[in-house]
């Protein structure tokens, strides 16, 4: 911005009329004497900057001749070789921006003058921008070259090409910078949110904390307000005793001796204020190093809460995989004592023997009773019965054994 505005109002020093003082170089490009221009360039730079303008009045009625140019919109409307136009611009790089009276920049016009390929690069790479811009009648330098007519010209033609390219690699980078722009916008403002939430929960703590500290201080102001008045309360008793002086003379010196006690008691409760303003000052610290402490045996709970917790739930799922792995035991126990009763019911069925009925109170005792309880009704059964089964078949087997030993 800064540089612009020293050029422009250097511009508006460097100004002159073609009728009256037009500049060297101008005429010598007008003529089209590059090598004479060129001097002149090299002699006296500032005619680089100096703009020339034409009101188009003085030896005409038309004002179509009005015009305002500097030396490389001339030179440009003159079909200037590249190299002329490469010292224009290395002497006045700014040039390239600028526009006539008309809105033309240096690119709309040699475009439009169809210069040579060269001198409409060296321009795009001064006035990027320039390959989007309008002029007055609202056309850009492809527009100006994009009719038919033009397009059959090998230099038009090619320029065309150029200015294709060129506009297609401005729009790409337009949109990846927009594109930027956008991501850049939505992540500052998502940081701004961030950052405006937490310096809103600040302020709410903040605020919180003031609250409290509000209400501390009206309480303690109440507690004073009331002292004042006990205090009033006994000065207007003083004040009672003051005017009855003349009233009770036989008693005045007990008076005077109530009212020197009183202004003791005064002082006093003067003094227990000031202690116990102090007394509050000292209570609001330990209050606040105390809130410190409670906040830190906080989390220290919660952590060993969580740690308890932690052991208390282990242990539960450790009994709890005993106790299956107790009742997984008992169940295949049960299965394997009824199938052995069965099998010995069918041997002795088949040796013709009796199955003996079994008392299940008095083969159980009455502790095994309690610990299985009501609902293994069906286990001592089993065990009681496969007791007996067992002690039978072995009753019978023995004789069939004692025969075989003789």
């Amino acid at each position: 911005m800064s540089s612009s505005s020293s050029s422009s109002s250097s511009t508006k020093l460097l100004e002159v009329s073609y009728q009256e003082s037009a500049t060297e170089l101008f005429l010598a490009i007008e003529e089209m004497e590059w090598r004479d221009a060129y001097d002149i360039i090299e002699s006296d730079p500032n005619q680089v900057q100096t703009w020339v303008q034409s009101t188009g009045t003085e030896h005409t009625t038309f004002n179509w001749s009005e015009w305002r140019r500097l030396p490389i919109h001339e030179a440009c409307m003159r079909r200037a070789p590249a190299w002329f136009v490469s010292e224009l611009l290395s002497k006045f790089p700014e040039s390239a921006c600028m526009t006539t009276n008309l809105g033309e920049y240096p690119l709309h016009l040699a475009v439009d003058k169809a210069c040579a390929p060269e001198v409409v690069n060296l321009i795009i790479v001064a006035n990027w921008n320039a390959i989007v811009s309008q002029d007055q009648a609202g056309r850009t330098p492809l527009d100006i070259v994009d009719r038919e007519e033009l397009l059959q010209t090998e230099d038009y033609r090619i320029i065309f090409e150029s200015l294709g390219r060129c506009h297609k690699t401005y729009m790409d980078i337009q949109k990846a910078t927009h594109a930027e722009k956008v991501a850049l916008t939505r992540k500052q403002k998502l940081t701004f949110n961030a950052v405006s939430k937490r310096h809103q929960e600040d302020l709410k703590v903040e605020y919180d904390k003031q609250a409290k500290l509000q209400k501390d201080v009206e309480d303690l102001k109440k507690e004073i307000e009331n002292m004042k008045e006990l205090n009033n309360n006994k000065d207007d008793q003083i004040e009672k005793h003051m005017q009855q002086k003349d009233v009770w003379l036989a008693g005045i010196r007990e008076l005077e001796s109530k009212e020197a006690c009183q202004r003791r008691e005064l002082d006093s409760e003067r003094s227990q204020v000031k202690n116990l303003l102090h007394t509050i000052e000292r209570k609001e610290d330990e209050i606040r190093g105390k809130d410190t402490h409670i906040h830190v045996l906080s989390k220290d709970l919660r952590s060993i809460a969580f740690s308890n917790e932690t052991d208390v739930m282990e242990s539960l799922i450790e009994t709890e995989q005993s106790m299956r792995t107790m009742v997984s035991n008992q169940i295949a126990l049960q299965k394997i004592l009824s199938s052995k009763s069965r099998s010995l019911k069918s041997l002795l069925k088949q040796r013709g023997i009796a199955v003996p009925k079994i008392d299940n109170n008095q083969q159980i005792p009455e502790e095994e009773k309690s610990k299985h309880g009501n609902d293994d009704d069906n286990f001592v059964e089993d065990d009681a019965a496969s007791a007996a089964m067992m002690a039978a078949a072995l009753a019978a087997l023995q004789p069939t054994a004692t025969g075989t030993k003789n």
